[in-house]
């Protein structure tokens, strides 16, 4: 296990890496090209990993892996492609990536095949972790993400923001989604999110909601790195997020 604080703590903003908590290991969020020499300067000697895009950016504002849309598909697929060559160039240990498609009602799985190829020239390049996204009516089964992995050489990165609107969404138990994943999963990404507070913080540090509450004990033991990646918008929570975070291990 270990502790690590995603950049999105700070907005992705280079003037406050000062302010960053000390952790085990961080996780560089959506930067721009014109900061990544003094970003790579401020992380030098540190353990980090890279959130896709980087300092890259999709055409589309979110990524796009099982558009049906193909020229959509595609620009996500290269942009991602760059991201993992820099990556290791960088010294980054993994890359995570947003799979499938938020929000997508239509049915993509006859193009299953041709993104798994994709990820798993992804997984050659550099260690991948799928991140977990929500709404996917096609795809959001532990099942599908499972023999996705296992096809792709990628691992799992639970979102757990995702994973409680997810489970709304779709009617079944995080705890059951995280146990069937539990041999394949390398960190999680700790926040809290209903649609409500999605709306209006996107990445809120905490809840009241006991479904949160069951999936941080739940989790508290298990052998990966549990990531900080609340943003700062609703500031209120931080505290006992970070508290949580200490107090693991």
């Amino acid at each position: 296990m270990r502790k690590g604080i995603s950049t999105s703590i700070i907005k992705s903003n280079p003037k406050l890496l000062k302010f960053l908590p000390d952790a085990e290991l961080y996780e560089l969020g959506f930067f721009t090209m014109e900061d990544l020499e003094k970003v790579l300067r401020f992380f030098a000697g540190k353990k980090f990993g890279v959130h896709a895009p980087f300092v890259y950016r999709y055409a589309k504002r979110h990524p796009n892996p099982t558009s049906l849309n193909e020229k959509d598909r595609i620009d996500t697929f290269l942009v991602n492609k760059k991201c993992a060559d820099l990556s290791k160039k960088i010294g980054s240990e993994y890359m995570v990536v947003h799979f499938p498609n938020a929000l997508q009602q239509e049915n993509w799985l006859y193009i299953y095949e041709e993104v798994e190829r994709e990820f798993f020239e992804l997984s050659k390049m550099i260690e991948i972790r799928v991140e977990n996204v929500y709404g996917n009516d096609y795809f959001h089964s532990a099942k599908d993400y499972k023999i996705f992995l296992g096809n792709t050489h990628c691992t799992m990165c639970v979102d757990i923001g995702h994973l409680i609107l997810d489970a709304e969404m779709y009617g079944f138990s995080p705890a059951r989604f995280i146990d069937v994943l539990s041999d394949s999963i390398s960190e999680f990404h700790i926040y809290y999110a209903d649609f409500e507070t999605y709306r209006k913080c996107h990445h809120a540090p905490w809840g009241d909601s006991r479904i949160f509450h069951e999936i941080l004990e739940f989790i508290r033991g298990m052998d990966a790195d549990f990531v900080i990646e609340s943003t700062p918008e609703c500031p209120d929570g931080l505290e006992m997020l970070l508290e949580y975070w200490r107090g693991l291990g």
